[in-house]
């Protein structure tokens, strides 16, 4: 796994060992989502809504180990299944940060998939972007470990 700060962006990428399909439903469906994005004793996501078209808007609501709520929303820039995802990104914890965006890049390699992300729109924001670092590492350890234990099956 690779996540780093270049510039403004962040980019990342891990391997996973799963296909394209499966790793592209786990970042769309609603209910897979919920089933890995978060971890106990840290906080968990919930009531995924999702209309998966460019254009088309998404949400989910968040409770942290102490309680508190969260959300976070945006809408699709792309959506090509398997191999591309796109989508703007506003928390309702950084009101102040302005949408960024979410570039997903799926590709098929040996038994799984190399999953390629760039985040952007951080410009002035670096306490922000350092924090972003910090989760894309959490979201890319639960999203592996949930499709590879899926494939699996």
């Amino acid at each position: 796994m690779k996540v780093e700060c270049a510039g403004s962006a962040i980019v990342a990428e891990i391997e996973i060992s799963a296909p394209p399909e499966t790793v592209f439903d786990a970042l769309t469906t609603p209910g897979e989502l919920a089933a890995w994005w978060g971890a106990e004793g840290m906080y968990r996501t919930h009531d995924w809504q999702i209309d998966l078209r460019p254009g088309g808007e998404w949400s989910c609501n968040a409770t942290s180990a102490t309680g508190t709520g969260m959300t976070v929303r945006g809408h699709y820039l792309e959506v090509d299944r398997p191999r591309a995802l796109a989508y703007t990104w506003m928390p309702s914890w950084e009101p102040e940060l302005p949408a960024t965006e979410v570039h997903y890049t799926l590709s098929a390699v040996g038994g799984g998939t190399l999953v390629q992300v760039r985040h952007t729109g951080f410009e002035g924001f670096q306490k922000s972007q350092n924090g972003h670092v910090e989760g894309w590492k959490r979201v890319f350890e639960w999203l592996s470990q949930y499709c590879t234990a899926k494939a699996k099956k």
